[in-house]
C-alpha cells in the first residue's frame, strides 16, 4: 500500500508491508536496541536510516523507518519507490533470521523523509544549515519547550537556531523531535545572525527527497504540525 500526499503536487515513496495481526503479551518494542542493528542493515544495503518510530493506527502496530541514500547529501539522489522495496526486501530477508518474532507483531513501513524531513544527527544539521526548523523538547528549556528557528551552528552536544532574532542553542539530549519546517519559510521573518549560511541555499522546493510518481495513491503525513 502506497500513501503521502503533499502540497504542490510533489508525493512521497512509502511502502506499507502489512501483515497478519497476531494478538501478543510481548514486551514494549525497545527501539533503542532496535536501531543500531538495523541502521547497519540498511547502510549494507546503501542506505541511511534517518529516523525509525513505532506508531499506532487503530489497530496497526507500525514501525516506521524514513530512509535518505548513503552520502545523499553529496550525491542529492532522490528516495523513490523502487528504493523503498529495495530497502524492505533486504529488511525483511534480514528480520526474520535476526528478529523473527518482531514481524508477527508489526507491521513494516518504509518511507523517504520528506520535505518536512526530520533531523536527528548533528550531520543533519550541518547538511540543512539556514533552514527554518521546529524542535520540540522533552521538557521546558529556558521556558520553552517548542522551537521554530533558522539552523546555525551544530555540534556533537547541541544546535544553535536562530528564533525572532535570538541565538538558542539547544542541547541534542533533551530534543524530543526536530524537523525541517520548509512551508514557513517565506511567512518567517529572515534571520539576521545565520544570514550568511543560507546565501548559496537553493530554493526551498529543491530539498524535495522524493520523486514525481504518476499514479500513486499516497496520503498525507501525520506528524502533528507543533505550534
Amino acid at each position: 500500500m502506497l500513501d503521502r500526499n503533499g502540497p504542490d503536487g510533489w508525493v512521497r515513496p512509502t511502502l506499507k508491508v502489512f501483515l497478519p495481526t497476531v494478538f501478543s503479551t510481548k514486551a514494549i518494542l525497545d527501539l533503542q536496541k532496535l536501531q543500531p542493528p538495523i541502521e547497519q542493515q540498511l547502510e549494507l544495503l546503501g542506505f541511511e536510516l534517518v529516523y525509525l518510530e513505532s506508531v499506532k493506527e487503530g489497530r496497526d502496530s507500525i514501525l516506521r523507518l524514513y530512509i535518505d541514500h548513503l552520502h545523499g547529501a553529496t550525491s542529492k539522489r532522490k528516495v523513490t519507490l523502487d528504493d523503498c522495496v529495495t530497502a524492505n526486501d533486504g529488511l525483511v530477508t534480514w528480520l526474520d533470521v535476526a528478529f523473527p518474532d518482531l514481524r508477527e507483531i508489526m507491521n513494516l513501513e518504509i518511507s523517504s523523509p520528506g520535505m518536512e524531513r526530520p533531523l536527528t544527527k548533528t550531520a543533519h544539521y550541518h547538511r540543512f544549515a539556514g533552514r527554518l526548523c521546529r524542535i520540540q523538547t522533552k521538557q521546558p528549556f529556558n521556558g520553552q519547550k517548542r522551537f521554530k528557528g533558522w539552523i546555525g551552528e551544530a555540534t556533537h552536544e547541541s544546535v544553535t537556531i536562530e528564533e525572532d532574532g535570538v541565538l538558542k542553542t539547544i542541547p541534542f539530549e533533551i530534543i524530543q523531535k526536530s524537523r525541517l519546517a520548509p512551508f514557513d519559510e517565506d511567512k518567517t521573518p529572515q534571520p539576521k545572525h545565520v544570514v550568511a549560511l543560507r546565501s548559496d541555499l537553493p530554493d526551498v522546493h529543491d530539498i524535495n527527497e522524493e520523486a514525481d510518481i504518476d499514479g500513486v495513491e499516497t496520503s498525507a503525513d501525520n506528524e502533528d504540525q507543533e505550534k
